[in-house]
C-alpha cells in the first residue's frame, strides 16, 4: 500500500482584518487542483482574493468557486463550509469540519451555507462550485467568519494484492467568508470560562478556557500567567504568548506546562492578563486540584519528575525514631550493668 502523506496544505491566503491563514508553496507539479474564488458585486475590498461580503438580514446569495484541474485524469474534490473556531495554539482555525461551537455563537457559518459534500472536475477542465449562503432575518452588528474547504478525495482504486490505493500527496485548500451588515464597531470582550489541570501528550498541564464572547476577530492578543499556591507569592509556573488570535464568538484552551512535575493535591491562584490592542482582561482566581484527580493525571503522565521529598522527610523521621531508639536502648542496657 502506499504510504498516505496528508500534507494539510493552505493556499489561498485570506487575510480578514488581521487574520492570515497558514499559507504555503508547492510546484505546480505538485498541485492535482487549484480553487479560485469569483468575487462578486457586494465585496468590500475588491482586491482581495476571499469573500468578504457586505449583506442585508435575510438576503440570500450564491457564491462562486472555481476549481480547476490539469491533470490527465478527473479528480473528486470534497468540500465544506466550515465555522472559524480558535485552535488550542491560539490561531483561527477553518478546517474543523464539526467543531464544538461556543455557547455565544449565534450563527454558524455551517449552518447558513450550503454547498456539494464533493465534486469532480474533469481532466484538463474545471468546475464551478456554488455556495448558497442565507443570513439570518434578525440584524446583526460584527461578523460572521468561516472557511470554504477543499480537499482531495482518495479514489478508492485497487493494487494488485486487492488493497485500496490511497492518495500520495493530499492537499487542501480554504477560501475564507467574512459576512457582516454594518460598519458598526463593536468592542470585543473577553471571558475566563474555567480552569482545570489536565494532559497533552501525556503531559502534566493546566488549561485555562478563554472565551471571546463578541462576534469580533481577536488580533494579536497577547497572554501571561502565572499559577502560585494559595496563599504564597512565589510564582510555581509561568506562561506566557503573543500575537494569538481568535475568531468571533469562540473559545479554546490555554495551557500552562506544570514542567513535567507531579499535580499535587491542593489550593492554587492563577493570575492572568490577557491584551489585545488598547483592550486589557485581568484575571485573579483561585481554583482546587483534587487528590483523586491529580493521582489519575500523575498515573498516566510520562517523562514525570517526581517529587520524593515526601519519602525524604518521612525516612530521616524513621531513622530519627530508630537513633532514640538505639540510645533508649543502649542507656537501659547501661543502667542495669551499673545496678549488678
Amino acid at each position: 500500500m502506499v504510504n498516505k502523506l496528508i500534507g494539510a496544505l493552505v493556499v489561498v491566503g485570506v487575510l480578514i482584518s488581521g487574520i492570515l491563514i497558514h499559507t504555503g508553496t508547492a510546484n505546480a507539479a505538485e498541485m492535482n487542483f487549484s480553487v479560485s474564488a469569483v468575487i462578486p458585486e457586494n465585496q468590500i475590498d475588491k482586491s482581495k482574493t476571499y469573500f468578504e461580503l457586505r449583506m442585508e438580514p435575510g438576503q440570500v446569495q450564491e457564491l462562486e468557486v472555481l476549481l480547476t484541474n490539469g491533470l490527465s485524469h478527473a479528480v473528486t474534490v470534497e468540500t465544506n463550509a466550515n465555522t472559524a473556531v480558535t485552535n488550542d495554539n491560539g490561531i483561527v482555525d477553518y478546517s474543523n469540519k464539526a467543531p464544538k461551537f461556543d455557547n455565544t455563537l449565534k450563527t454558524p457559518f455551517s449552518k447558513i451555507a450550503e454547498m456539494p459534500d464533493e465534486i469532480t472536475v474533469p481532466a484538463n477542465g474545471s468546475k464551478m462550485v456554488k455556495v448558497k449562503v442565507t443570513m439570518p432575518r434578525d440584524p446583526f452588528d460584527g461578523f460572521v467568519l468561516g472557511g470554504l474547504h477543499f480537499s482531495e478525495k482518495d479514489n478508492g482504486d485497487k493494487n494488485e494484492s486487492g488493497e485500496g490505493v490511497q492518495i500520495k500527496n493530499k492537499y487542501a485548500y480554504v477560501i475564507g467568508v467574512m459576512l457582516s451588515e454594518n460598519d458598526v464597531a463593536v468592542d470585543p470582550d473577553m471571558q475566563l470560562k474555567r480552569i482545570k489541570p489536565d494532559q497533552i501528550n501525556y503531559r502534566n498541564v493546566l488549561k485555562v478556557n478563554l472565551q471571546n464572547i463578541k462576534p469580533v476577530i481577536l488580533q494579536n492578543l497577547d497572554v501571561d500567567a502565572q499559577v502560585y499556591k494559595d496563599g504564597s507569592d512565589e510564582a510555581l509556573y509561568k506562561a506566557k504568548q503573543s500575537t494569538l488570535r481568535m475568531a468571533p464568538n469562540s473559545n479554546f484552551d490555554f495551557g500552562i506546562s506544570w514542567n513535567n512535575e507531579e499535580f499535587k493535591p491542593g489550593k492554587y491562584r492563577l493570575k492572568m492578563v490577557a491584551t489585545s490592542g488598547n483592550h486589557i482582561w485581568k484575571w485573579d482566581e483561585r481554583f482546587d486540584i483534587k487528590a483523586d484527580v491529580a493521582a489519575e493525571f500523575n498515573g498516566k503522565a510520562v517523562g514525570l519528575e517526581k517529587d520524593y521529598m515526601m519519602w525524604y522527610v518521612a525516612g530521616g523521621v524513621l531513622l530519627g525514631l530508630l537513633v532514640l531508639g538505639l540510645v533508649f536502648w543502649l542507656g537501659r542496657r547501661t543502667r542495669k550493668k551499673d545496678g549488678e
